[in-house]
């Protein structure tokens, strides 16, 4: 009985540590070079999320105005724009996708960039 309570024990330690590795690994190391044709071809990919490092430190080194942007991004596909404001969705880590990473870029009255962020919001 001794021996089926080790073995039943380091399964359990193996599949909760596959489990942890599983949730951790694909958000390390993982950013990339943004690529405007990659970002523009997979809208709906966790690739989008790996740029924005790269993205964002273009973006405040470059300050596009707002129709330089869109030309960049293409048409913002997150629910929330406005004249001031674009919204990218970048992925959604977990099961359930009621988490999502966004990118956050606003503008000034005149069209003139003014900030950029990633968000995470739930």
């Amino acid at each position: 009985m001794k021996k089926r309570t080790k073995i039943i024990g380091i399964t359990f330690f193996i599949i909760v540590d596959l489990f942890i590795v599983g949730m951790v690994s694909p958000t390390l190391g993982r950013q990339v070079q943004f690529r405007e044709g990659v970002w523009k071809q997979h809208p709906a990919r966790k690739v989008r999320y790996y740029m924005s490092d790269s993205l964002l430190e273009q973006l405040k080194a470059d300050r596009p105005t707002r129709e330089a942007t869109v030309a960049m991004l293409g048409e913002p596909d997150w629910f929330y724009a406005s004249e001031n404001h674009l919204s990218y969705w970048l992925r959604s880590p977990g099961l359930m996708g009621l988490a999502v990473y966004h990118l956050e870029i606003d503008f000034n009255d005149d069209g003139t960039f003014n900030n950029a962020a990633v968000v995470y919001s739930d």
